[in-house]
């Protein structure tokens, strides 16, 4: 098994169409970390590379949050349940409050016990569906690949913003199946005079979530009662160019402001961007981020990438949590 130097550099690291094929291991898996790994591309985000992002991007100290409410799709989407919230008063002028939700309902992390590979069964790193969900009424045998490992480390990095959307200027229904190509994301990053760097956190404004606040709540409500394969959605291009480029380019994470990430719905499951990112190359997917506010202070700065931390919720065994990011300039 190859072993990558996390603080190696893009240039050195193989290529997806050089992936070597390891006895016992999926075709096209990255597993470059070691067997005990549970971190897949975050291992990228190393101090070295931290220490030079808050150098670079950390000018102003202006904070943009990247979180939608909680309670947000309302009503929810994708058959998911809505947050429920109760506050309890516990003495005159003392409260406590319980939250209920989906931890893949709004703004999220999607993590490594999210999505398995089609073909082999397969999460990240060799883990097996038996580890994580065994026969009904019997506790996991394992915490292994939870989001709890991404929690204890803190999710910290350059992040860039390609705002694609505005770029195509508002061209597309981003509640159709618009197809974003690696060429888009490219031509983009060249509009926006954007260079990538290795542990890179790509963001990707696509325009669905601008699209979701202009509906009215009937509309929203029709939205909430589609059968999950009966949306339509913008998202990236499943394609082998696309896959070439996410994995090729060595981003620590990649992120939208779509419900789906991908372009919805999948031409396949097995062919899918969740199945080669998640699975096989360890590289978490973020959806459903805010991107709005963020897209407005890019644009008026004219600066594209800023100091992104993230510190998702630390759940035992959890499969994914809200990201609770903030993008620092």
């Amino acid at each position: 098994m190859v072993r990558l130097d996390p603080n190696g550099d893009t240039s050195t690291f193989p290529k997806r169409s050089h992936l070597p094929h390891v006895s016992g291991t999926p075709q096209g898996a990255a597993w470059f970390w070691g067997g005990n790994d549970e971190l897949g591309r975050l291992n990228l985000l190393t101090p070295q590379r931290i220490l030079k992002a808050t150098q670079s991007c950390v000018r102003t100290g202006h904070v943009v949050s990247l979180n939608l409410a909680l309670s947000q799709p309302d009503p929810e989407l994708l058959g998911r349940k809505t947050l429920k919230h109760r506050m309890h008063l516990l003495t005159d002028g003392r409260f406590d409050d319980e939250l209920s939700l989906n931890m893949q309902s709004s703004s999220q992390w999607n993590g490594f016990r999210h999505f398995a590979d089609p073909r082999t069964g397969f999460f990240y790193n060799g883990v097996t569906s038996d580890l994580i969900a065994p026969d009904e009424g019997e506790e996991p045998r394992t915490t292994k690949l939870g989001i709890d490992v991404w929690a204890k480390r803190g999710i910290v990095g350059r992040g860039v913003l390609l705002d694609v959307f505005t770029w195509k200027k508002e061209a597309y229904d981003p509640f159709t199946t618009e197809l974003i190509t690696a060429g888009d994301l490219k031509r983009c990053a060249e509009s926006q005079n954007v260079s990538f760097e290795t542990g890179d956190i790509l963001l990707v404004r696509t325009g669905w979530l601008h699209k979701y606040h202009s509906l009215t709540d009937a509309e929203r409500k029709k939205k909430a009662e589609i059968d999950m394969m009966q949306h339509k959605y913008v998202g990236l291009e499943s394609s082998d160019a696309m896959k070439d480029f996410l994995h090729d380019m060595y981003f620590a994470a990649a992120v939208t402001d779509s419900l789906n990430f991908e372009a919805w719905p999948p031409i396949s499951f097995e062919g899918s961007l969740h199945a080669s990112m998640l699975p096989l190359w360890g590289m978490p997917i973020g959806e459903l981020w805010d991107l709005e506010a963020l897209a407005e202070q890019c644009r008026g700065t004219h600066r594209w990438d800023f100091l992104l931390t993230s510190a998702p919720g630390n759940v035992p065994g959890g499969v994914g949590s809200p990201p609770n990011a903030l993008a620092i300039f």
